[in-house]
């Protein structure tokens, strides 16, 4: 491959992935009931079918999150929605307390 090609190629990554964000917002999402490893993982799955979803962070150090999402197709209530139906309080929405009864004991707080 000569030196045109590659450049081309560099190119073209760059143009598809500057049109794919021109919506992309980031959320910073406080997640103050995060106990453990699996509590990230299940913040993650809740966003596997949600479509806008860019990229999903989970600090439990700062027990805090931080989401990447197209604005155009999901909204940070949303976002938040779908962390409180995991069974997690997001920022002020509190957890649905049948998801949280159904969350691993390491998943509680109290646990």
């Amino acid at each position: 491959m000569n030196i045109k090609n590659i450049i081309l190629a560099i190119s073209i990554s760059f143009g598809i992935f500057s049109c794919g964000s021109s919506n992309a917002e980031e959320a910073k999402i406080s997640l103050p009931t995060i106990m453990c490893g699996m509590c990230e993982t299940n913040i993650k799955d809740a966003f596997a079918s949600t479509d806008g979803i860019l990229k999903v962070n989970v600090d439990l150090d700062s027990k805090s999150g931080q989401v990447f999402y197209d604005s155009e197709k999901v909204s940070l209530t949303q976002i938040e929605t779908a962390i409180s139906n995991a069974g997690y309080k997001a920022n002020d929405k509190e957890a649905v307390k049948s998801a949280y009864d159904k969350l691993p004991r390491c998943c509680k707080v109290d646990g």
